[in-house]
């Protein structure tokens, strides 16, 4: 064991020696420097303290904007972080700092700081280039007194600028053959003090930390690291994001915490002709970048999740073991048929993830086991047709207080396969109506065999009502008459929205289309 590790801030090597393992890196700044004093004051849920994070272990080098109230110390070892401070002090000319020269944006230092990271991340991003990512890239911006549309002007010239350097160096890559690395971020066009750093950023160490108070932090590389330490530390608590981890902490103080995070078998994507296997330390917006193509209907429940900085830590497997009844991604999952893989010491076992949830936060972890990867079904062409279907129409809708950040009154997911215009199978989830994501196993095995159609649909609405029932206690000022009534006009709007087999993507209704635009690019194509 080890009482000491180092990680880099803002460029420069820092050593951690006989803190706390429990000493948060937003309390860790705020001690360090009075210009980091409002970190001390963040609030992940109202927006949070975003630092900068290099991220190594997805297909290519990313900088992630991150919470700093919500990651330990010892998670960042061997790390690269970067403060908004760090940024501004060390590159005046950076094209993402002159947003602190907007006087317009209205808003305190410390939302201009935060302002600067996301557009520091979003910069850096080779997909930034629609309306929906921007809005996901800059949904923390939760302040009132923030004038959000200089901001958004601020950040649409800012991503422009660099969608254009990106165009310029595809041209110059196209003699050798390297564009494909220039669009995807494998290649560093920027050549910056940031991105040198990024691109030669070495993977984590192993660690085993101990602070003066013996309590243990460990980060093993591999499965058998992991349950060699969990057979050692039976009480241990395993951790994966961190992002409910300093909550728990306030209740319950962990003698040893187990990170999974530099698991490499826990950190792959592994993308097959019929399924992803993601392992269950992927960040969830790693997870968005795999699947989102094929599955656009994530990356719409993700916008609904958290923010951005939360989503760059919070992983699903991490996500799927908190078992919360309120979750806005059970459903989806529900309804994607996704399965979880669980790993202990006696070897594998898999469950889909309708039945990993046992109701009150408990799930179906034995002693010892723990969420491996899960196992989503691919929806495109030849799977589909491999499983002897021609489409797969699949939406999730989440009602709320407000659009993000903050606890949903109801999630509802739906999924239907067909063969031609008939149904074969489909799926039906809620959460926010008991102590845990529920199916309706009765309305769906009504719509099998049936054709797609707005009588079958009418005709399955009883059975829905009957067998859907609200036990879970009002969430916020919903009641359970209002939050039965979204189980039946949600289940409505999914018909109404893939009327036909041809309808995967869903017609937008009302004013929607025409105010959102969420797929249309924010700037004009770079020619």
């Amino acid at each position: 064991m080890q009482s000491w590790f180092t990680f880099e801030l803002d460029g420069e090597s820092c050593r951690i020696e006989n803190e706390s393992a429990r000493l948060t890196l937003a309390q860790f700044l705020s001690s360090l420097d009075p210009q980091y004093a409002h970190y001390a004051d963040g609030n992940p849920w109202h927006g949070g303290s975003p630092v900068i994070i290099g991220e190594t272990s997805g297909i290519a080098p990313r900088f992630r904007s991150i919470d700093a109230t919500l990651i330990l110390m010892p998670m960042l070892a061997d790390a690269m972080v970067w403060t908004p401070e760090g940024i501004a002090n060390l590159d005046p000319d950076h094209p993402a700092v002159g947003v602190l020269g907007i006087d317009h944006i209205e808003c305190s230092n410390a939302r201009r700081m935060a302002v600067l990271t996301l557009f520091f991340e979003g910069f850096y991003r080779p997909d930034l280039r629609r309306n929906g990512q921007m809005n996901e890239q800059l949904d923390s911006l939760v302040s009132r007194t923030a004038a959000v549309d200089a901001i958004r002007d601020a950040a649409r010239r800012l991503f422009a600028s660099a969608e254009t350097r990106r165009h310029e160096a595809s041209q110059k890559a196209a003699a050798s053959g390297q564009q494909n690395e220039v669009w995807t971020g494998k290649k560093d066009i920027f050549n910056d003090r940031f991105t040198k750093s990024l691109f030669i950023k070495r993977p984590a160490d192993e660690l085993d930390f101990v602070d003066r108070r013996k309590r243990r932090f460990h980060r093993p590389k591999t499965t058998a690291d992991l349950q060699r330490l969990q057979s050692q530390y039976p009480d241990a608590r395993l951790i994966a994001g961190g992002t409910n981890l300093v909550d728990e902490l306030s209740r319950t103080d962990f003698q040893n915490l187990i990170s999974i995070e530099e698991v490499a078998e826990m950190q792959m994507i592994r993308t097959n002709q019929d399924f992803w296997e993601i392992g269950a330390g992927v960040n969830l917006t790693r997870v968005s970048e795999a699947i989102g193509g094929e599955y656009p209907q994530f990356l719409k429940a993700l916008t609904r999740f958290g923010s951005r900085p939360i989503r760059n830590r919070a992983t699903l497997g991490g996500y799927l073991a908190v078992a919360s009844d309120i979750g806005q991604l059970a459903p989806l999952l529900i309804a994607m048929d996704a399965r979880v893989l669980l790993l202990s010491a006696d070897g594998e076992r898999d469950a889909p993830i309708f039945h990993f949830f046992e109701g009150k936060g408990k799930t179906i972890l034995r002693e010892g086991e723990v969420i491996r990867c899960i196992l989503i079904p691919r929806a495109n062409d030849s799977a589909l047709a491999s499983r002897g279907m021609t489409t797969r129409l699949c939406d999730t809708y989440t009602v709320g207080p407000r659009r993000s950040l903050c606890d949903p009154f109801l999630t509802a997911a739906f999924a239907v396969e067909l063969r031609e215009k008939t149904v074969a199978k489909a799926w039906i989830a809620f959460s926010g109506v008991a102590n845990k994501p529920i199916r309706a196993r009765q309305t769906e095995a009504s719509l099998a065999g049936k054709v797609w159609h707005e009588e079958t649909v009418f005709a399955s609405l009883n059975t829905l009502f009957q067998e859907i029932q609200i036990t879970k206690k009002d969430v916020g000022y919903a009641n359970a008459d209002y939050r039965k009534q979204l189980v039946m006009t949600l289940f409505q709007k999914f018909f109404y929205q893939h009327p036909t087999p041809r309808d995967v993507k869903p017609i937008e209704q009302g004013i929607t289309q025409e105010f959102s635009l969420h797929d249309q690019p924010f700037f004009d194509s770079v020619t």
